[in-house]
């Protein structure tokens, strides 16, 4: 392969080859994330059932749809997105999380994914960057800002 060969966008498949495999692993995380919100949002008991039933929901719903533009991120970059919970499975370090009714529990699950999902968007933004990948770039700036807000809320909902 020629350093100068470019994907469907025009973009040097050498240099978006590390955006790729990072969006492979944010894609990963994204699926268990999503999985283990949709447990949270089914198991929750409690006082706080009604506020964060709907959180989760919300929550939920955003990643799906974020699930679905890593994806055909990946693609436009020209690689192709795992679709195997086994795969995901195996590079995710977001860690399945099953059983959880105590909102506090799930509350600080959904804190600590939030916060490693940050860091790697974080990662991804500098590499898209030296890929002179600005649409990458532009994806993670929204997922920042999104986190950033959801990390501070949350953290503050914790607060007794």
């Amino acid at each position: 392969m020629s350093t100068n060969a470019k994907n469907n966008v025009g973009l040097e498949l050498a240099a978006t080859d590390p955006v790729i495999a990072k969006l492979s692993n944010l894609l990963a995380d994204y699926q268990v994330f999503y999985t283990n919100l949709r447990g949270f949002h089914w198991n929750i008991q409690g006082d706080k059932f009604y506020e964060l039933h709907a959180l989760y929901e919300e929550y939920y719903d955003e990643i799906a749809e974020k699930i679905d533009e890593i994806a055909e991120r990946i693609v436009m970059l020209g690689g192709v997105p795992a679709n195997k919970f086994s795969d995901y499975l195996k590079v995710s370090q977001v860690k399945e999380v099953s059983g959880v009714f105590d909102w506090r529990t799930g509350v600080i699950n959904v804190l600590e994914t939030l916060q490693l999902l940050l860091n790697e968007l974080r990662a991804l933004f500098q590499l898209a960057v030296q890929a002179k990948d600005s649409a990458t770039v532009h994806w993670t700036n929204h997922g920042i800002i999104s986190f950033e807000k959801k990390i501070w809320m949350l953290s503050a909902y914790l607060k007794d």
